[in-house]
């Protein structure tokens, strides 16, 4: 990892050390995720068994529309606030175990999941008027979680953090953003695609069930993915900014 004076925030740098941070801790991360991404299973399991399309996948109408974004929004939330340990842990060339995760995933879970609740209601209102405000407002709110995590910020705090950290980069933020709408959409289509070849090796399958499997799966490694990059990105414009190194950002947690 760079020296902090040396470093600058960019797409490619970011996308880069995420891949590699991910890469070295493929298992673990992805075996949280999942863990976390038992939420959303859960609610599609109740409330989506019978509104399924021809390709297996499920469709959430009216009120479970609702209550099934915020829930996807909550499990990522918490998947960023679980793995922000331990992604800070490889940037200093430690492993963190799955248990120290978890615990300092845990230390923050209130403030997280109130300010996603403030966060879902924010975007979610703002992309009423148009898809374009509520892209704008998730992109100067893309750090509220590693600043509630890592530097103990209240909920109102961490979102005026995060809109300090990202302006004047968030061009950027936004690109990092729309490729992990892209991973997310590649995955839809992948989970299709592996749905249909297993359904014609064995067509008695139950397609909806195949379906949710692949998805939560490939949902679990976007979710994963996606907290690596917003702690990564977290790094890189705090030591831009301020001249911090990893060291610096994750004494907090020693």
């Amino acid at each position: 990892m760079a020296r902090p004076e040396a470093t600058q925030f960019s797409i490619g740098r970011v996308l880069g050390d995420s891949f590699g941070v991910y890469a070295r801790n493929f298992i673990g991360f992805t075996a949280l995720a999942l863990l976390i991404g038992l939420i959303e299973l859960l609610f599609t399991i109740y409330s989506g068994a019978n509104q399924v399309d021809e390709s297996g996948e499920v469709e959430f109408v009216g009120y479970d529309a609702v209550v099934a974004g915020f829930i996807t929004l909550l499990a990522r939330s918490l998947t960023e606030a679980t793995l922000i340990y331990g992604t800070f842990q490889d940037l200093r060339g430690q492993k963190a175990g799955v248990g120290a995760c978890v615990r300092q995933g845990l230390a923050s879970i209130v403030p997280v999941i109130i300010g996603s609740i403030i966060s879902s209601i924010g975007i979610g209102f703002a992309s009423l008027l148009l898809l374009i405000p509520g892209l704008i407002v998730m992109t100067i709110w893309w750090l509220y979680v590693p600043a509630i995590v890592v530097e103990r910020q209240g909920v109102f705090d961490a979102f005026n953090r995060s809109a300090y950290l990202t302006a004047g980069h968030r061009w950027a933020v936004f690109g990092l953003i729309i490729v992990v709408i892209l991973l997310t959409i590649a995955v839809i289509y992948i989970s299709e695609i592996v749905s249909y070849a297993v359904l014609t090796v064995w067509p008695g399958m139950d397609a909806f069930l195949l379906f949710l499997i692949i998805d939560y799966v490939g949902g679990a490694m976007i979710a994963a993915f996606g907290a690596v990059l917003v702690a990564v990105g977290y790094y890189y414009l705090r030591a831009e900014k301020e001249g911090i190194d990893a060291d610096q950002i994750a004494s907090i947690f020693d």
